[in-house]
C-alpha cells in the first residue's frame, strides 16, 4: 500500500465514520493543528502547570487548535479568575475563531481573513502570513546578518466539507540553503522555491481522530529539546491515530515518512495520562525501519515494536533476508509533577540500547530533567525555568543504518549524541502585549557525531563522559516580545557566545556578539 493509497483510505473512512455518527458528531469540530513551534505552548503550559487544564494532555504536540479552546472554556467556568490572567488573554486572542465556533466568542473577534465563506459546516478560509527569522553574528566571515530558511511568505487555506472532516494547507515562497541543484528556483541563481510548509487532511469521530498529511511533531516535557521525538529536524510525511478518553489519557500511533527513495521510514506511539491531577506520565516507543511502503503492523501502533520485528523476521523465507528485517527501537519514559500551583518538576528518560547480552556495548541513554516556575509579581507573571540534557554518545546510531536522523539532523535530541547542556531562562510578562526573557544555555560537546554508531569489533568503549577534547559553548540572550494585536507576534534579542576548545581544537576560543529577529504577521 502506497503513501498515497493510505492517506485517501483513512481520510475517506473516518469521514464516513463522521457522517454516520450521528448528532454527536455533529458536534465535533476539525482538527486544525496548532504548529509544534508556536509561542502559544508557553501560554499552555503556564496554564496547565496551575491545574487550569485538566481536560487536556499538552505534551503529545501538536495539539488540535479546538481542543485547546475547549479546555480554556473549561477552565473559565470553573474558575472565572481565570479571565484575568495574561496567559488566559492571550490564547483567548490567538484561538478567536475556535472559541466562536465553540459558540463563546471573546469580546474582541478575530481580524478578518482574506476569505471566510460558508457556513460552519461547510466553509473556505484563506489567509496570507509572513515569516521572517534572522540572525546577527559579529564574527561570521560572510554576511554579519542572514535570513534563516524559516523565513517565508505564505497562504494558508482551510476546507470544511462536514462536520469533523477537513483540509489545511499553508504554502509559500521559502528559501533551502543548499538544495539549488533539486528545486525550481523562482528567481534564478537562488534557493528561493515554491513549497509547502504544512498540509493535514483531517477527521475526527467522537474521541477519535486521524491526519495525513506534512508537518512536525514533539513528544514530552522538554523546553529545549525532547528526547524520544521532537522537531529538530523539520517536517515529514505522517499518518496519525490518536484516542482520547475522558480527558485524562491520549493515545497516539503514527507513521512518519523519512525518505520514499531510501526507504527510511518511522513509526512511533505514545500514551499520555494523568494519573492524578498533579502528576502527567508519558511512555512512548520509535522505531526506524526499512520498507518499500508505510509497515502495517508498525502503522496501526497496537504492538510493541520489539514483537512487530520479530514477526516479521520470523515469516522472512531465508537467513538471506533476515537481516534486512533488522529494526532500530527505542523507548521512553517521562513524568511531569506538580506540587503547587507555582512550581512544575519534570523529567524524561530515553533508552536506546541497553548492554544485557554483550558487556562490551555500551549503553545508550539519555536523560532530562527540568523545572518550571511560575509567579505574580505585582500586576506582572514571572517565570524560571531551568533544564539539564545528557545524551551519550552513540546513541540515535546503528552500525546497520537505521539511525534517528532526518536531513542530517536528529529526530531526538536538538544537539545529538555526546553532549550534556543546561539551559535557563527567566520571564517577565509585563502585560497582555508584552513580555521580556533572559536565558542562558551551557553545553559541553564531545567529539561524537551524529550517525557515528558502536560496532563490536570496537570491543569496550566507555561513554560515561564526553569523548575527545570538549567543545565548552557559553550563551547568553536577552529578548523583548511584542504583541500589538491578534495575528502579530515580533520578537527581537541580543546575546553573547564565548566557545572554548572551538571545534574541538584544543585551547582555540571564540567570542561574538549576537542578534536575532523573529516575525510573524497573519491577516
Amino acid at each position: 500500500m502506497s503513501i498515497r493509497h493510505a492517506v485517501l483510505v483513512v481520510a475517506l473512512g473516518l469521514g464516513l465514520v463522521a457522517a454516520m455518527a450521528g448528532a454527536g458528531v455533529a458536534r465535533a469540530a476539525p482538527v486544525e493543528f496548532l504548529p509544534v513551534r508556536h509561542p502559544a505552548y508557553d501560554e499552555i503550559e503556564t496554564l496547565a502547570a496551575q491545574g487550569l487544564l485538566d481536560s487536556l494532555q499538552i505534551y503529545s504536540r501538536p495539539l488540535a487548535r479546538i481542543d485547546v479552546a475547549a479546555a480554556l472554556l473549561r477552565a473559565r467556568r470553573l474558575h472565572p479568575e481565570v479571565a484575568r490572567s495574561l496567559h488566559y488573554q492571550r490564547l483567548q486572542r490567538e484561538l478567536a475563531r475556535e472559541l466562536e465556533d465553540l459558540g463563546t466568542p471573546p469580546e474582541k473577534a478575530e481580524s478578518p481573513l482574506l476569505l471566510d465563506r460558508g457556513r460552519r459546516e461547510e466553509r473556505v478560509r484563506l489567509s496570507g502570513a509572513g515569516h521572517l527569522r534572522g540572525d546577527f553574528d559579529d564574527k561570521r566571515e560572510a554576511a554579519h546578518f542572514r535570513l534563516r530558511d524559516e523565513t517565508s511568505v505564505t497562504m494558508r487555506g482551510g476546507v470544511q466539507v462536514w462536520p469533523g472532516f477537513a483540509a489545511f494547507e499553508e504554502i509559500g515562497i521559502t528559501r533551502i540553503r543548499g538544495q539549488r541543484p533539486f528545486i525550481d528556483a523562482i528567481v534564478a541563481h537562488t534557493d528561493l522555491e515554491v513549497a509547502v510548509l504544512r498540509a493535514e487532511l483531517t477527521a475526527r469521530a467522537g474521541p477519535l481522530a486521524a491526519a495525513a498529511g506534512y508537518d512536525m511533531f514533539r513528544w514530552g516535557p522538554g523546553r529545549r529539546g525532547t528526547l524520544l521525538l521532537a522537531d529538530a529536524a523539520g517536517p515529514m510525511g505522517f499518518l496519525t491515530f490518536t484516542g482520547s478518553f475522558a480527558g485524562r489519557v491520549t493515545a497516539t500511533a503514527l507513521t512518519g515518512v523519512l525518505s520514499r527513495a531510501d526507504r527510511r521510514y518511522l513509526a512511533a506511539h505514545r500514551i499520555e495520562a494523568a494519573l492524578s491531577p498533579s502528576v502527567t506520565l508519558g511512555l512512548g516507543e520509535a522505531v526506524r525501519y526499512p520498507s518499500d511502503n508505510i509497515d502495517l503492523l508498525y502503522a496501526t501502533g497496537l504492538l510493541p515494536y520489539a514483537i512487530v520485528e520479530r514477526i516479521h523476521i520470523r515469516d522472512a523465507s531465508t537467513d538471506s533476508v533476515r537481516g534486512g528485517e533488522r529494526a532500530n527501537i527505542m523507548a521512553s519514559l517521562d513524568l511531569v509533577v506538580r506540587p503547587s500551583a507555582a512550581l512544575s518538576l519534570y523529567g524524561e528518560l530515553l533508552l536506546d540500547d541497553v548492554a544485557t547480552e554483550n558487556s562490551n556495548m555500551p549503553d545508550r541513554i539519555a536523560y532530562q530533567l527540568g523545572l518550571r516556575s511560575s509567579r505574580p509579581y505585582g500586576s506582572h507573571t514571572a517565570h524560571i525555568l531551568a533544564e539539564y540534557t545528557r545524551v551519550r554518545r552513540f546513541t540515535y546510531a546503528t552500525e546497520y543504518g537505521q539511525s534517528f536522523i532526518h536531513r542530517e539532523r536528529p529526530l531526538g535530541f536538538v544537539l545529538g549524541p555526546d553532549v550534556e547542556a543546561v539551559w535557563m531562562e527567566v520571564g517577565l510578562d509585563l502585560s497582555r502585549d508584552w513580555g521580556v526573557r533572559w536565558s542562558g544555555e551551557f553545553t559541553n560537546k564531545g567529539e561524537g557525531v551524529l550517525g557515528e554508531a558502536w560496532m563490536e569489533s570496537q570491543g569496550f568503549v566507555s561513554n560515561a563522559g564526553l569523548f575527545g577534547i570538549v567543545e565548552k559553548r557559553r550563551e547568553v540572550w536577552g529578548d523583548l516580545r511584542w504583541m500589538p494585536r491578534d495575528q502579530v507576534d515580533a520578537r527581537l534579542g541580543l546575546g553573547y557566545r564565548r566557545v572554548t576548545n572551538d571545534n574541538h581544537q584544543d585551547g582555540v576560543v571564540r567570542t561574538a556578539f549576537l542578534g536575532r529577529v523573529a516575525l510573524d504577521v497573519r491577516y
